[in-house]
């Protein structure tokens, strides 16, 4: 048994002091709230009866301090995957990532969600390989018991067909 996690509510007013360090991309460093943390730790309790024995984390704060959080309440091991990174809304690295961008990216992804056109230029990644990526990640990690992997909305989304991904929401999927 797999279930995906999204992270808790993450504090980005947090960064706000620290600007323009921690604008844009680098916005991936907030940490969780009191609120978030107070949802993993819900979240850990609806997980113990299934008695996972270890939590696959995405490398993002937000994630990575809410999987261990629940690694520590599972009493399991943590360990951190890059391949459950956010949504990449241009996929090469060397590509400078603006705001303008990504709002241009975030566009392009809907209209192709509700209309079916897949844009041939596009730099942005689709639901299917988001899910081809969650499933590699999900056989890289082999566990006696039940697995847990910690990522965001977009892709749990992809994974699910989930039209809605709460904060720190638990979605179980068959192995």
């Amino acid at each position: 048994m797999i279930f995906l996690v999204r992270h808790g509510e993450a504090d980005y007013d947090t960064l706000v002091p620290h600007a323009p360090v921690y604008e844009g991309a680098r916005r991936d460093f907030a940490p969780l709230t009191a609120c978030g943390l107070a949802q993993v730790q819900d979240a850990a309790q609806t997980l113990r009866g299934f008695q996972p024995t270890l939590v696959v984390s995405s490398p993002y704060t937000r994630t990575l301090q809410t999987g261990a959080l629940l690694a520590s309440a599972l009493g399991c091991e943590l360990r951190i995957d890059l391949s459950l990174h956010d949504w990449l809304p241009v996929r090469d690295g060397r590509t400078p990532v603006t705001a303008d961008s990504v709002r241009r990216a975030i566009d392009e992804y809907e209209l192709w969600r509700s209309s079916g056109h897949l844009p041939s230029n596009r730099q942005w990644e689709t639901d299917a390989e988001m899910a081809e990526r969650l499933k590699t990640v999900a056989e890289r990690h082999q566990s006696p018991g039940p697995l847990v992997l910690v990522s965001h909305e977009a892709v749990i989304k992809a994974a699910t067909g989930s039209k809605t991904v709460d904060l720190a929401s638990i979605h179980p999927l068959r192995a």
